[in-house]
């Protein structure tokens, strides 16, 4: 009785556990998200008012994305409304898109491991905006944290326009910019107030540039009735992080270019009251005579207290010196003071310092510090520490975090001498990488061994032609990698793949092979990195068929069985004869893609009114790592890349937009079906553009997983 009770009480936790996790998928006309988990796995299309409730927890997964094309209220309390990417599988992000008499609102809400949390997509519109009090944490997409593109032209009268506010949030630890596509708009009147910017990093090269800033965009004077207001906010220790060495380039907080002569960013705290240290974080005319000069007078000597609670200054304890980002640890201190523009609540802190243990390893040691803690007045504590941290004198660098404000707000995390932390860290992968060539050129120095002619490379087999077969089951995923995919193999959509496999044995150490698979291939632009991929939203869905005979050469003679040499890889080449069908959604049908002639095949009478054909020859390369259990039974993984010699798997190929009143009048199944397809985003073109741009319309495919193979006779 009592082990029927805890099975009873253990399916009861399972249950709630799997209702309490809310999955959205699909089209929704609007949609109320209530407090609670809620995960978002796909592109998920709210047409009408999406609501999101205080205490509502929002986890995006890999292609996760959520349109909205109407009204925006998500208004929490305190920051209890989260929006956030599960780590190693992290989702998109916001995508606010359509014309629509409404309006955004986005309040109290933590956005954090994301790869692009807010986007405002090409041709938007509302009639305000307003993103205040809000936290942008760590978020790890390299593109933009928050991206606004231009709203259409043409408003019905000159003096509309949208307030776009961006009032009193946090941004720290993100690896990307806010990008706006006009500072100066007749459309968009933009203010940035009272916001803080701190430790944040912007990848890209050493050149700095325009794009290599925390904030950058445009002003011309053509459109320059409302140039963006920025004031009241802080930045603090923004820097350009190299792509290639992941070292600190320098400081790096604000960019512009355009045809306008000057931009104000009076009244605003750039981490540091020296006039030529603030220019060095900033782009403008001083480093590229076509952009305008930016005038930073009147600047702030400390930040505004209505900006969120940071810490903006940290000095030597003993003798109140400014410690500098390029300061090299290796004495270490025995005191820190901080200074934050609000009263701190630092009972909680966590006091650490890091540093190699040896001169040129990799492995690091973490030490917590014991410390007290002296209040000077309201916005000074002085730090002490009590016991010495580095006997051996290794650089490293000192860490404080848990740091909240008198509302109980979290404060950016510090790090005194990172910068030459990860110069140091540099340095010593560069030695580990030529120890290891070095390594490589030492073995290549010994004499090879002895191998066989080539004419005993492939042995004649003496064995009955009945014992040379096998055959085989195959199971894995497989992922479209053609037009519409991420450069980020990992970033696709990974579906089901099952084979049927025959293999015969020709020579020793050559095989030939028949694979019969079934799977699907699917894919979206949403789930893109590139701005443009995402711009044309793009969306598909084929089932595949394949008949693929392949040659393989085995690195072990498949004649023998010995337990001593039970792994076998081998590598392979073949030949793809596939069948196809790409499919699409529209209002919750689903279409087959190629009767309606989305890139107007069934309308060129170039082409002969003809569409593309569902059938594709292709060719591949393949890998496998077989396990010998026994003499007839083996198992393994595999590993195959696909390249399809037709372009329209994923019904985009090399075809201009074609022109939707003619596809309307022509279409013989659904013309507005065919229309949408076409140009799913209603995005601009331009004459002759090609739907598979900015991509190269080639399609293909990888396909992995693991088999179970048997011979079939002695």
């Amino acid at each position: 009785m009592k082990r029927l009770f805890i099975i009873i009480l253990t399916l009861q936790v399972i249950t709630n556990v799997s209702y309490a996790q809310d999955t959205l998928a699909g089209n929704y006309p609007k949609l109320n998200i209530p407090s609670g988990r809620h995960i978002i796995k796909e592109v998920v299309t709210v047409t009408g008012k999406l609501t999101v409730e205080a205490g509502a927890k929002i986890e995006f997964i890999e292609s996760g994305v959520l349109v909205c094309e109407s009204v925006v209220e998500m208004v929490g309390k305190n920051h209890n409304i989260e929006l956030f990417g599960k780590n190693k599988q992290e989702g998109v992000g916001l995508i606010i898109k359509n014309t629509d008499s409404s309006q955004v609102e986005i309040s109290n809400v933590i956005f954090r491991g994301l790869q692009l949390p807010i986007f405002f997509d090409f041709g938007w519109k509302r009639i305000s905006v307003n993103i205040s009090d809000n936290e942008f944490v760590n978020n790890i997409g390299k593109v933009s944290v928050l991206q606004v593109l231009n709203p259409p032209f043409n408003f019905n009268q000159s003096s509309d326009f949208i307030p776009f506010r961006i009032n009193h949030n946090l941004f720290t630890g993100n690896n990307a910019a806010l990008y706006f596509e006009d500072l100066k708009s007749d459309h968009v009147k933009v203010e940035i107030t009272n916001n803080t910017f701190a430790n944040n990093s912007i990848y890209g090269f050493k050149n700095y540039n325009i794009s290599t800033n925390l904030i950058y965009g445009r002003a011309d004077q053509l459109f320059s009735r409302f140039s963006a207001k920025l004031e009241g906010n802080s930045f603090v220790s923004n820097y350009l992080i190299d792509n290639l060495s992941d070292t600190i380039v320098h400081i790096a907080n604000f960019g512009v270019y355009g045809t306008d002569k000057t931009f104000d960013l009076a009244n605003n705290y750039w981490g540091s009251p020296i006039k030529e240290t603030i220019f060095k974080g900033l782009y403008d005319q001083a480093l590229n005579y076509n952009a305008p000069k930016i005038n930073i007078d009147p600047f702030l000597t400390e930040p505004d207290k209505k900006s969120p609670s940071h810490i903006y200054s940290i000095k030597n304890g003993d003798n109140d010196i400014e410690l500098s980002d390029t300061l090299t640890l290796k004495e270490g201190l025995k005191s820190l003071k901080i200074l934050s523009n609000n009263k701190l609540d630092i009972n909680n802190l966590i006091f650490g310092y890091s540093f190699f243990k040896d001169d040129s390893g990799m492995k690091k040691t973490d030490t917590t510090l014991t410390y007290s803690i002296q209040a000077i007045n309201d916005l000074s504590n002085k730090i002490s520490i009590t016991k010495q941290t580095n006997p051996l004198k290794k650089v490293g660098y000192y860490y404080l975090s848990g740091i909240l404000d008198a509302n109980g707000n979290s404060v950016p995390e510090i790090k005194v001498g990172y910068s030459n932390y990860l110069k140091d860290l540099r340095r010593r992968k560069l030695l580990a990488e030529f120890y290891k060539e070095k390594k490589l050129a030492d073995s290549l120095k010994t004499p090879p061994k002895a191998i066989d002619s080539i004419k005993n490379t492939f042995q004649k087999i003496e064995a009955p032609m009945k014992s040379r077969f096998e055959v085989g089951i195959q199971t894995g995923g497989a992922i479209f990698t053609g037009t519409i995919s991420n450069q980020n193999i990992f970033k696709n959509e990974m579906n089901l793949y099952n084979a049927l496999h025959v293999n015969y044995t020709i020579f020793s150490n050559l095989s030939g092979g028949l694979t019969i698979a079934s799977f699907k291939l699917s894919n979206s632009d949403y789930a893109s990195s590139n701005n443009e991929e995402i711009a044309r939203g793009m969306k598909f869905s084929t089932s595949m068929l394949t008949i693929s005979p392949s040659i393989q050469y085995d690195y072990v003679d498949n004649r023998l069985y010995s337990k001593a040499r039970k792994i076998r890889p081998s590598i392979g080449i073949g030949l793809d004869i596939a069948t196809f069908n790409p499919t699409g959604t529209y209002k919750g049908k689903e279409y087959n893609l190629q009767p309606l002639g989305t890139g107007g095949q069934l309308t060129d009478s170039v082409k002969g009114n003809a569409g593309y054909s569902l059938m594709a020859l292709g060719y591949f390369v393949n890998f496998k790592i077989k396990y010998q259990l026994n003499r007839f039974n083996s198992v393994g993984i595999h590993f195959s890349f696909h390249k399809s010699m037709s372009d329209y798997l994923d019904d985009v190929g090399p075809d201009p937009y074609p022109n939707v009143k003619t596809l309307l009048t022509n279409t013989k199944i659904d013309g507005i079906a065919a229309a949408y397809f076409s140009n799913p985003t209603s995005r601009f073109i331009t004459p002759g553009q090609l739907r598979s741009s900015p991509s190269k319309p080639t399609d293909s495919f990888i396909q992995f997983g693991f088999f179970y193979s048997r011979r079939l006779f002695k």
